[in-house]
């Protein structure tokens, strides 16, 4: 069995360069599922797209963490730095709560998972399965799961082109555009349609023209909808 669990940084590495081999946790129900034999799958903190797979070796149980390191360690001063290292992560009411477990471990490969969960261009798989020493996961979406990347993948190029202000991304963009066009059914004569007809009513962004605010005798509760949504906050 594979159990799930994420880890900072520090303790990350540790476990990856060979100088780490135990990990300590509360035992909770989560823990208490955790068999010699199994597996885990370390996801590194903050982002989760790093992660390492381990063997569980062994596993200690005690009722706390300074107990459970006199089992395991000689040393006075490290027993006492790692209790108080544990008590920067969890209470002494959560300790007596569940206890706490030791995990030995080994690392069973340096394979890295980098999970991006999105929309990429029809090729892309083929390139990474074709690199060696890379290979992917990908499967292919119906039309509600495409239109929801779809416009997520708006968003991304949007900030991409933002970002640089290039040709290429704001070519990526477009390209995204397209898709939704196709998928939507639209095509260019009705779009430029829709487009003269709002600009004979409003006008387009020739004069480069900044609102910076309007005063209402009233208060005006669609204007305040419109104005507080998300992707105008930033």
């Amino acid at each position: 069995m594979i159990h799930e669990m994420k880890l900072n940084e520090s303790p990350f590495e540790r476990i990856k360069n060979g100088t780490k081999t135990i990990e300590f946790r509360l035992y909770d129900e989560k823990r208490k599922k955790v068999k010699i034999g199994d597996k885990i799958e370390f996801s590194k903190l903050p982002d989760l797209q790093e992660k390492i797979l381990v063997d569980v070796l062994d596993i200690y149980r005690d009722e706390t963490f300074e107990n459970l390191f006199k089992k395991i360690f000689t040393d006075k001063n490290e027993i006492a730095r790692k209790t108080k290292s544990m008590y920067q992560f969890y209470s002494k009411e959560q300790e007596k709560q569940y206890g706490v477990v030791g995990i030995r471990i080994k690392l069973l490969n340096y394979n890295y998972r980098y999970e991006y969960n999105k929309l990429v261009r029809d090729k892309i798989p083929e390139e990474i399965n074709n690199e060696l020493g890379r290979k992917c996961k990908y499967r292919i979406l119906d039309d509600t799961e495409y239109l929801k990347e779809l416009n997520k993948k708006v968003l991304e190029e949007a900030n991409e082109f933002i970002e640089e202000n290039s040709i290429e991304e704001l070519g990526d963009l477009m390209e995204v555009i397209n898709a939704i066009m196709k998928l939507k059914g639209y095509n260019m004569k009705d779009i430029e349609r829709v487009m003269k007809a709002k600009e004979e009513r409003k006008g387009a962004f020739n004069n480069k023209i900044f609102l910076e605010y309007v005063d209402e005798e009233k208060r005006n509760l669609e204007e305040e909808k419109e104005l507080n949504k998300e992707f105008r906050k930033n």
